[in-house]
């Protein structure tokens, strides 16, 4: 079996999600990790720009590599991107290859993980925001996406744009202060819905600010990824062919 990755929304992302699937695999030599087959495409234009009606179109070059992944022999393909998935339908016609849903694979592990918990706060793209594509999904599994003010929305986004250009100088009092306005005496988990904000999360880790606070969907794809590969998953993928 072979995993395709159709990366470059951005690059850290793609390697992130590379990363934390070599890190989850239980392997003992080089042979027993998966064999996976990346296209780092940074010609995919600005998903948040296209949404909010300027920029290039991304479905075609992401068509153009969910093609490429297939003619490569990928059995399944997984996109390191939130903001994409609004776009899901529309590649998903021009591959016989089966797509992971990230947006679903993340509620139907939530929904699993945390069946005490209904209300979710999410950390996105303004493009993620506006698509609506958390809130659909989620409502699916009855759970409730919380977001930020617009103010807050436009300060994740510049946060966002730093690390796409590898300009990280957030400091954590800054990440923290804008998640407790939020949170405060409060149990509402973190949905890190921008495949750049795991890095971010990362960068700034202490002893009491670990990413395993939060809940990572690059993360969740992941061990999906793993699972699928390995075989673990009989038949379809989880999540949506699960509602």
């Amino acid at each position: 079996m072979i995993l395709g990755i159709l990366g470059g929304m951005g690059s850290e992302a793609t390697c992130d999600l590379f990363k934390k699937i070599i890190h989850l695999t239980s392997a003992s030599r080089d042979q027993e990790h998966l064999h996976i087959v990346i296209d780092n495409n940074t010609k995919i234009p600005d998903r948040t720009q296209h949404i909010y009606g300027y920029g290039g179109d991304p479905r075609i070059e992401m068509i153009r590599s969910a093609i490429k992944l297939e003619t490569m022999g990928a059995d399944y393909i997984a996109i390191p991107c939130n903001t994409a998935h609004l776009f899901y339908d529309d590649i998903v016609k021009y591959t016989k290859v089966k797509i992971i849903h990230m947006i679903y694979e993340t509620a139907f592990y939530l929904k699993n993980n945390y069946p005490d918990n209904k209300d979710y706060l999410l950390l996105a793209t303004e493009g993620t925001y506006i698509s609506g594509i958390y809130d659909s999904v989620f409502k699916e599994y009855k759970l409730k996406i919380i977001e930020p003010s617009n103010m807050d929305k436009q300060k994740i986004m510049e946060w966002i744009y730093k690390i796409k250009s590898s300009q990280i100088d957030i400091t954590q009092k800054e990440f923290e202060s804008l998640i407790e306005r939020y949170t405060k005496d409060k149990n509402i988990p973190i949905i890190l819905g921008c495949t750049e904000l795991p890095i971010l999360v990362e960068s700034l880790s202490t002893p009491n600010n670990v990413l395993d606070e939060y809940i990572d969907p690059t993360l969740i794809l992941a061990r999906c990824c793993i699972e699928l590969v390995k075989g673990e998953i009989k038949g379809e993928l989880v999540g949506y062919d699960s509602i």
